[in-house]
């Protein structure tokens, strides 16, 4: 337990002191011994005390927090074996290449270059406004890692409401950065356009509507396998990723890639947590199915109205109008080989396409 940390994945020396930890594999790894087991089990073998009881006397932690079942939430394992330890460095690293890039950018003169109806209209405007969509989000992970059965699901949860800040936060710094060698730049009026703008209304209700659920679990599955994959990817990925370079912006891109790193990490905790509760051998699996089936229909026309209300964002692009539809088909299709890896049937939200 005394030798360095090289990874995420490194075996405990000696199992003896961990003994009430089921590794998954052969030999318990550092990521289980530090995360499995450190919140007490409904039902399990310790009890909870008085400083995590509620003030209205419930339990601290309820089965009935989410429509899923399954007999054992400690089995749950993190594909990317995090803790606080390896989140913190992996996340420091990703802030301080963007912190790089645009001070590069700065010394450079390469905010100079950038098209500036691009920097006003849709880096102080659509850009900035996602944050408040990227905020919302945070605050509805972080009650649903309260809420979650086991320490393990608890931090994915807990972790995914840090990425959803740091989204926020990376915008908000990259407009600082802008305004202070872009005379004139400005983002006021960006809350403004959050709450009043017509095109923005459908993602601000969506955003509300996620942050209104109360189920721990059908938060991550609506975020991660339907809103961030269809949303995310042409409000973000088609109109700033995709069409930055075209208005010789490569800093905004690169902050909107390394969001989309952490939305590929959460997209797996979520595909795993959704194979384990579907498991054949579970006697629960055929109501898990129905209950996941029944999330699905739920959110995929939620999410499909927000990126068709978002076209006439789409047609104030400065190099050209875009058109969000194939953009949305080229989504749906890489949403149906999520859905399939976590053995749902794409069928399911197939009636919701346009």
């Amino acid at each position: 337990m005394n030798a360095p940390v090289t990874n995420t994945v490194t075996a405990v020396e000696s199992a003896r002191d961990f003994s009430f930890i089921k590794p998954a594999k052969r030999r318990l790894t550092e990521y289980e011994a530090v995360t499995i087991r450190q919140q007490w089990e409904t039902g399990g073998f310790d009890k909870g005390g008085h400083f995590i009881t509620p003030a209205d006397g419930r339990a601290p932690w309820r089965v009935e927090s989410t429509e899923l079942r399954h007999p054992d939430w400690f089995a749950f394992r993190d594909p990317a074996q995090l803790w606080q330890r390896p989140y913190v460095r992996m996340q420091a690293e990703q802030e301080r290449a963007i912190e790089r890039l645009t001070e590069d950018s700065v010394e450079a003169g390469a905010f100079a270059d950038i098209d500036r109806a691009w920097l006003d209209h849709f880096i102080a405007g659509h850009y900035r406004v996602w944050s408040f969509f990227e905020n919302g989000l945070f605050r509805a992970f972080a009650p649903a890692q309260r809420e979650a059965l086991s320490d393990c699901l608890g931090n994915a949860l807990c972790f995914q409401a840090f990425d959803q800040m740091r989204h926020a936060q990376a915008i908000v710094s990259h407009l600082v950065a802008a305004e202070m060698v872009v005379p004139g730049l400005s983002d006021a009026g960006a809350k403004q356009v959050w709450l009043d703008e017509p095109a923005y209304q459908p993602l601000r209700k969506l955003v509300e509507q996620v942050v209104a659920t109360s189920d721990w679990c059908e938060i991550p599955v609506a975020t991660n396998l339907v809103i961030l994959p269809l949303v995310s990817e042409v409000a973000i990925g088609g109109l700033i990723r995709r069409q930055g370079p075209l208005h010789q912006d490569s800093i905004s891109p690169y902050i909107a890639l390394t969001a989309d790193r952490d939305r590929r990490r959460n997209s797996a905790w979520t595909q795993a947590l959704v194979k384990m509760v579907l498991e054949d051998k579970l006697p629960q699996a055929q109501a898990n199915r129905s209950v996941l089936e029944g999330w699905l229909k739920r959110w995929q026309p939620r999410a499909i109205e927000a990126v068709a209300a978002l076209q006439p964002i789409a047609d104030r692009v400065p190099a050209g109008a875009v058109d969000l539809k194939p953009l949305l088909k080229a989504a749906r299709a890489q949403q149906d080989k999520l859905l399939a890896a976590a053995g749902l049937h794409a069928a399911l939200v197939a009636e919701f396409d346009a």
